[in-house]
């Protein structure tokens, strides 16, 4: 696993074998063959993230491609678009973007140009959701 630590900024991409964990700053893109995990004190700002799996606790302002499964946790704070698999966003989390979920590998399916397109809530764009289950 790759650690970026809390006071460590990056600037520029980051592409891991594995699994990257960021509790500093990256000010770039991130690719992780394996998993995304951004702690509480984690910062990611740039275009875009790739990955199987991801977990958000901090800050992310990118769009987001996970082929597996998404956590925005409740101290989270997403701006951006994502697609993935599955999306568990808990009770507190902050939600700026467009969602687009595909039982297709979402990686892929980027790269032939697109798939089933669901916007959480049908109505668009998802702001500040803070609970979606029981809406």
């Amino acid at each position: 696993m790759t650690i970026i630590a809390k006071g460590t900024e990056v600037n520029g991409s980051v592409d891991v074998e594995g699994n990257i964990r960021v509790d500093g700053t990256v000010n770039g893109d991130v690719k992780a063959t394996d998993g995304v995990e951004v702690g509480k004190s984690g910062r990611i700002v740039g275009s875009s993230i790739e990955s199987k799996t991801a977990i958000i606790n901090g800050y992310v302002e990118s769009n987001l491609t996970v082929s597996q499964h998404v956590l925005l946790g409740s101290k989270s704070n997403f701006v951006g678009d994502l697609k993935t698999k599955s999306l568990v966003i808990e009770e507190g989390a902050v939600f700026h973007g467009n969602s687009a979920m595909s039982d297709k590998d979402a990686v892929s399916d980027r790269a032939n140009g697109g798939g089933d397109r669901v916007d959480s809530g049908g109505q668009g764009p998802v702001d500040g959701i803070r609970n979606p289950i029981g809406r």
